[in-house]
């Protein structure tokens, strides 16, 4: 910004100063009234607290606080004597009919199913972890999608590059809301893979975390 020279620098001045800044003599140094730091007069902090917790569950469509869902699975894919293409589901057991409203990171803080507001995959991926110089490379691209009995199949992450010697791969996510496939209480991850079998068995472990956003109604359930 221009500032102005001469004689009409100090009024410049004085116009950009709070309204209660004391000048000291010169326009280069400026004391400013502690008394501006202090709350509006006649009005304490323990007066606003009433009003600042009233309007705290609208603060993030009524969000109070955000609940890390974190899980992992196993499996097992059996290696090929010849090349054996790899398609389909990668068979992660655990992944199938998951009931997370009653998974103990929820439960502990007294949440159900109504004080859910809003549900999303935060990350994903995918990791080689046997034999000790396993690698994802025999995999091309690997979907991950969330299904339940009554809501249709929806993609939530994937990844594409499976470079040799890679050992773990973190998925790119989609931004998905999950709050109704979590309230459903059968959640299922599902994994749709092209790629071929390894030359050897291979052990492959899958982790996710899913944060959930919990209304003050979940907070308040827990006490």
């Amino acid at each position: 910004m221009c500032r102005p020279t001469g004689p009409f620098s100090v009024f410049h001045e004085r116009l950009v100063l709070p309204a209660r800044r004391r000048m000291t003599g010169s326009i280069r140094g400026s004391e400013i009234d502690k008394r501006d730091a202090l709350p509006m007069p006649g009005v304490s902090m323990r007066a606003m607290l009433p009003l600042v917790l009233a309007v705290l569950p609208s603060c993030r469509d009524g969000v109070l606080t955000t609940i890390q869902l974190d899980g992992e699975a196993t499996t097992r894919i059996e290696g090929a004597t010849i090349l054996e293409t790899l398609a389909g589901d990668l068979g992660f057991e655990s992944f199938i009919s998951m009931n997370l409203v009653e998974s103990e990171e929820l439960e502990n803080q007294g949440v159900e199913p109504g004080d859910i507001r809003n549900a999303r995959l935060a990350g994903f991926e995918l990791e080689a972890v046997s034999p000790q110089d396993a690698d994802l490379s025999f995999i091309d691209d690997m979907l991950i999608f969330v299904s339940s009995p009554d809501l249709a199949e929806q993609p939530i992450a994937g990844a594409d590059a499976f470079p040799e010697g890679a050992t773990r791969v973190a998925f790119e996510v989609e931004d998905v809301d999950l709050t109704d496939y979590i309230v459903s209480e059968s959640l299922t991850i599902g994994t749709d893979v092209t790629g071929r079998r390894p030359e050897e068995a291979t052990e492959v472990q899958a982790r996710y975390r899913i944060e959930v956003g919990v209304t003050l109604q979940g907070v308040k359930n827990a006490r």
